[in-house]
């Protein structure tokens, strides 16, 4: 069953909710392989015990963590008001919850899903690109498991209400507020 979409207005901006039902058969494959994979490891003579337990509990702790997370489906809803963008619910993937203030806000962007291995595994969706925070350029996923003709009608929704967001240049968090200090530059230096 594909996503489901809602946007809704009021008096407080917008709602904008994503339903995705249980992921059964990506839960159940999951299931079976990471299985497979154990009762492989299980019956290796070359591994030590102290490495069979070890790999064998890193094992099921990510099976598990991953069914239980598919089988979980996603409920998300992001409000988007005069001030912030507030993200909330739970999905597969490495989506989490956000809060970011809506004037940080330079770039309203879909993505496809990346990641996985050694990367954190990113769910497609609605990306919001911002100033502020420990990164150069940060960038979060607000709506995720949206595919991109529901991703540009959740932006041209949000332009629609508030088509001041997204105003800033792709710039540090700091730098158009610098200014030089040497009295010996004029400003065009």
């Amino acid at each position: 069953m594909p996503t489901t979409l809602e946007i809704r207005e009021d008096a407080s901006g917008i709602r904008i909710s994503v339903a995705e039902p249980r992921r059964v058969g990506r839960a159940l494959a999951t299931l079976a392989a990471g299985s497979a994979f154990l009762f492989i490891l299980v019956h290796s003579s070359s591994n030590s015990k102290a490495e069979l337990v070890l790999f064998g509990a890193v094992l099921v702790f990510s099976v598990l963590r991953y069914v239980i997370s598919s089988l979980c489906g996603t409920a998300v809803e992001l409000l988007v008001t005069e001030l912030d963008v507030i993200s909330h619910g739970h999905a597969p993937e490495d989506y989490g919850p956000s809060v970011i203030s809506r004037a940080e806000i330079y770039k309203l962007e879909f993505r496809n899903a990346s990641g996985g291995g050694d990367f954190p595994e990113l769910p497609m969706g609605l990306y919001v690109q911002y100033h502020g925070g420990l990164l150069h350029n940060p960038s979060s996923c607000v709506l995720p498991n949206i595919n991109q003709i529901q991703t540009e009608k959740v932006i041209q929704a949000i332009y629609r209400r508030f088509p001041d967001t997204g105003k800033l240049p792709p710039i540090g968090a700091f730098e158009p507020y610098l200014t030089s200090l040497n009295p010996s530059k004029t400003a065009g230096e």
